[in-house]
């Protein structure tokens, strides 16, 4: 049986398109999740018809401004039927087009910046979907996105504390920062990784994944690699 398709989409910001993500997202899709992937770093130029030719969709593209013709391309693609695997930036990328936090199940936070990168638990909320199987707590050094605004039928799989994140912003303190404070108080289970149905697609966001060390994480793997699974059975 020839194995599934997917088209990595990377692009964007220099500082989540480095080698090393380009090598270790590859290698983390074609080997352990098992699929024959093509990558492009151009989520600008697609259109429904080259978005169509994949079994499966791993957004990875970090644009602040994206333009909403290859945002609604991706997600008609997915409300007929093709799933989408979002993978760290994908809510940033598509939260400024119109439809578009709607459509991926949540709104980056747009009042105050992401809180700063730390050591966090993951806490698996759901422990009998197939995306979190075997899955125990684990811990993470990574970027933390503050995602809210999520849809009804969005089923969050795992969370974390944000009463616990406490790690200090740097340089010159701004009013933006004691509303992330605030925010965090208030979130004892702050989404990471939920999953939700567009229409006849699947979509999985897993706002993890920073950097080389927290993809090399064997709990971001692990979810990455059953997610694929889920999303494509």
């Amino acid at each position: 049986m020839p194995r599934p398709t997917a088209l990595l989409i990377m692009g964007g910001a220099d500082y989540h398109n480095t080698p090393e993500h380009y090598e270790l997202l590859t290698g983390l899709l074609a080997g352990p999740a098992g699929l024959n992937v093509t990558v492009t770093d151009d989520f600008l130029g697609q259109t429904k018809e080259s978005l169509s030719q994949y079994d499966l969709l791993v957004l990875w593209a970090t644009h602040g401004q994206a333009p909403a013709e290859p945002v609604h391309a991706l997600f008609d693609v997915v409300r007929h039927g093709t799933p989408l695997l979002g993978l760290h930036a994908a809510p940033y990328s598509v939260r400024m087009v119109e439809g578009g936090p709607e459509a991926i199940g949540s709104s980056y936070i747009r009042r105050f910046p992401h809180l700063p990168y730390q050591g966090i638990t993951v806490n698996i909320l759901d422990r009998e979907h197939p995306i979190t199987a075997g899955m125990e707590d684990f811990r993470i050094s990574d970027e933390l996105y503050c995602l809210e605004d999520l849809g009804p039928d969005v089923h969050v799989l795992a969370s974390y504390d944000g009463r616990t994140a406490n790690a200090p912003y740097r340089g010159e303190p701004r009013p933006q920062h004691d509303e992330a404070h605030s925010w965090r108080m208030q979130q004892p289970r702050a989404p990471l990784v939920y999953v939700r149905q567009l229409s006849a697609g699947k979509i999985c966001v897993n706002a993890l994944g920073h950097d080389g060390a927290a993809i090399s994480n064997p709990g971001f793997r692990q979810f990455v690699v059953q997610a694929a699974k889920w999303l494509l059975s």
